[in-house]
């Protein structure tokens, strides 16, 4: 008999064992109930037993709560650990990824990390919760994972694109959308990975939506990725000063990036956002995203 049937036997013998009790007590009463006297005491007797019993009864039943309670919560404990060993293996295969891409566009070193500090300084002051802030975090490492379908001599090219050239870059959201869309853990992801590039006025890649059809985390990841992107050297151009890639993002407040996120954008402030990026930068020296540089711990540490 297994450990986990055994309360429900013993409760089930104890019953029996009291009724049975019960009954030989009752019947025992109603052969001497000819003499008063002794049946006055017998029926004394007989309700102090039946309290003990049922005293008795209420103390196992409080013993099999107890138990069943920690039982319950050495099961708790045991799926908290699972889920934590899981979420490490699922962020572990991220950062490997964008380590991976990082290492074959040797010009956007860090730049996932980077990315992802300034959404999630972002998400924060709107008001985004803990949990949701980590899916950002998750969909912010693989934004451009689609860029593995790029040719390296479009990627990695010194000078200005062509038009054509342009165009295949353009297909970098659609391919991301299809490597992440198939993955479960990842598919809260795959509309960010979508959208990420397109515009507030709807002028944006790939489906031209606009507005509020834009997911918020791809809205706040088009800033975010902008203003690295204008902060960082490129092969074709040297990095803007932080001021003013913010004076430029705030030209284009309401036609390619979201009113709100500009305004938070600008809440954050020159230094805020200059720390978030030295600090990054520190550690990507330091360490490297092969080390596994979790920007949560980034932004959580410049904060």
């Amino acid at each position: 008999m297994s450990n986990k049937r055994l309360p429900v036997f013993e409760l089930t013998i104890f019953c029996l064992v009291t009724v049975v009790f019960y009954i030989m007590g009752l019947l025992f009463f109603c052969q001497n109930s000819s003499n008063t006297m002794n049946s006055h005491w017998l029926y004394v007797g007989f309700q102090v037993v039946f309290i003990v019993a049922l005293l008795s009864l209420l103390l196992f039943l409080r013993r099999i709560l107890v138990s069943k309670n920690l039982e319950i919560a050495e099961k708790k404990a045991i799926q908290k650990n699972y889920l934590e060993q899981l979420n490490n293996t699922y962020e572990g295969t991220l950062k490997a990824l964008s380590y991976a891409l990082d290492l074959r566009d040797h010009g956007t070193w860090g730049h996932s990390a980077r990315v992802v500090s300034y959404a999630l300084a972002i998400a924060e002051k709107i008001g985004l919760t803990q949990q949701a802030l980590r899916q950002l975090a998750w969909a912010g490492i693989l934004h451009d994972i689609g860029k593995i379908g790029v040719p390296d001599s479009i990627l990695l090219k010194k000078t200005a694109l062509d038009p054509d050239e342009w165009e295949n870059v353009k297909r970098h959201p659609t391919i991301g959308y299809e490597v992440i869309r198939e993955i479960d853990f990842l598919k809260f992801a795959a509309d960010i990975v979508l959208c990420h590039h397109e515009h507030y006025d709807g002028s944006g890649y790939p489906k031209g939506i606009k507005g509020e059809y834009i997911p918020l985390g791809a809205r706040i990841f088009a800033i975010a990725d902008a203003l690295d992107a204008m902060t960082s050297d490129r092969p074709y151009r040297r990095a803007l000063k932080m001021d003013t890639a913010l004076d430029i993002i705030q030209q284009s407040r309401g036609k390619q990036f979201c009113p709100q996120c500009v305004s938070v954008l600008n809440e954050l402030g020159i230094i805020q956002l200059e720390r978030i990026q030295q600090h990054v930068k520190n550690i990507s020296d330091v360490a490297g995203m092969r080390n596994g540089l979790d920007p949560l711990i980034a932004f959580s540490e410049v904060n």
